[in-house]
């Protein structure tokens, strides 16, 4: 049987202050409304229609029309010639990372503070993740970390566009052009954000996004390639679909995988990808009144959008500074006890278990702090300002009452 990882208690004891505590019990406001939840999808569109279209005409698989359909509307949407849709966002990180061939031996350079994910492909594949700092304004990977880790072995960096706010591509790419290595955007959280005019997914060799149901469009699970490269593209294809080959049937020229779509997931793909543009404007509605009524709250560090990008806030997130009187795990429970549930910001990877024996004595002071102190607010794209008032006025109270 497979043993879970854990980390040895004196070292355990070293990090401690870094980790979050347990989840807080998430309880029913007292005036009978739901909790207010942090990610809640918007399914108001044609969703409901497209499904019903697929039930009619019997097309729930893979193989029905609206996989090509969403493929096609979500990559023009993205600036791209190609799309693949598949089976989530981990999958289409995992099938560029296969199709650009990088395996054992090789090295992938990641963030340290970013989901499990970003290190977990590069795993797959049997290559070795090599990890940078967060730069402290916008989150993202610090890229001037990134000349020291290059090797040899260096076949690609993964940029994360950190909760929706798009990193710094032009420093990336001349970087990666100057020593040959791809450049993958790990865009999840990144739907409709902009660098210096250009979408998200259209500004790296291929990008990897996330459909799960807290992201900005959401087929519930199921992910999306992008991309310009039209040999790239047919591989991501091949290899989605257990690498079928067009020749024969059950003929196998690559090791593919099932990291197929079904029409179902697609249709409710389509109807949200209509609605991109609202769903942004949303977030950054969202956004605007969150900074607006917590900017003069003390101790308080509230999300930048640095120059030349458009940020799309997937979460608003804050970071709760000695100076507010409460500790980040303290401010969540009193607004769990009020049914606002929160989140914390990422476990940084060379902190989690599964990784720690093989960055054991590396430490990451950005990510290790934005571990410590963050925090995501309600961040739904249907949030009301009456919501959006209520969560404010909570955080507020509770550092009054600190």
């Amino acid at each position: 049987m497979l043993e879970e990882t854990k980390i040895a208690a004196a070292d355990f004891a070293l990090i401690r202050h870094l980790v979050p505590g347990p989840e807080p019990e998430l309880r029913a406001p007292a005036c009978g409304r739901p909790a207010l939840r942090v990610s809640a999808p918007s399914l108001t569109g044609n969703e409901l229609a497209y499904l019903t279209d697929c039930i009619a005409t019997n097309w729930i698989s893979s193989g029905g029309p609206y996989v090509a359909k969403f493929e096609r509307a979500f990559a023009e949407a993205c600036g791209c010639g190609f799309g693949i849709a598949c089976a989530s966002g981990t999958a289409a990180y995992h099938l560029i990372l296969a199709a650009l061939g990088i395996g054992n031996g090789d090295e992938v350079i990641i963030p340290t503070f970013t989901m499990i994910a970003t290190a977990n492909g590069v795993s797959y594949t049997g290559a070795q993740p090599v990890l940078i700092d967060a730069e402290p304004e916008s989150w993202n990977p610090d890229m001037s970390q990134l000349e020291a880790k290059i090797t040899p072995r260096t076949k690609a960096i993964a940029v994360v566009h950190t909760y929706g706010h798009p990193a710094e591509m032009d420093a990336v790419r001349k970087i990666a052009q100057r020593h040959s290595f791809s450049v993958i955007e790990d865009a999840a959280e990144a739907h409709g954000a902009h660098y210096r005019g250009k979408p998200a997914g259209s500004l790296g060799d291929a990008a990897a996004f996330s459909f799960y149901g807290n992201k900005i469009l959401t087929t519930g699970e199921g992910g999306m390639v992008t991309t310009n490269n039209a040999e790239l593209a047919r591989i991501v294809r091949r290899l989605r679909d257990h690498a079928f080959s067009g020749d024969r049937h059950f003929w196998h020229t690559y090791r593919g995988f099932n990291y197929r779509m079904t029409n179902m997931q697609a249709a409710v793909g389509l109807a949200q990808t209509e609605r991109l543009e609202q769903f942004v404007e949303k977030r950054r509605r969202n956004a605007a009144l969150y900074t607006e009524r917590l900017s003069a709250v003390g101790g308080l560090t509230l999300p930048a959008e640095l120059a030349g990008v458009r940020s799309v806030f997937w979460m608003y997130c804050i970071l709760v500074e000695d100076e507010f009187g409460l500790s980040r795990d303290e401010l969540r429970g009193r607004l769990a006890a009020r049914g606002i549930e929160t989140r914390t910001m990422f476990v940084p990877i060379h902190l989690q278990p599964i990784y720690f024996a093989q960055f054991r004595g590396q430490r990451y002071p950005v990510a290790e702090a934005l571990c410590r102190k963050g925090m995501y607010l309600p961040s739904s794209s249907d949030l009301s300002e009456a919501e959006i008032d209520f969560v404010c006025r909570e955080v507020r109270r509770a550092r009054e009452l600190s």
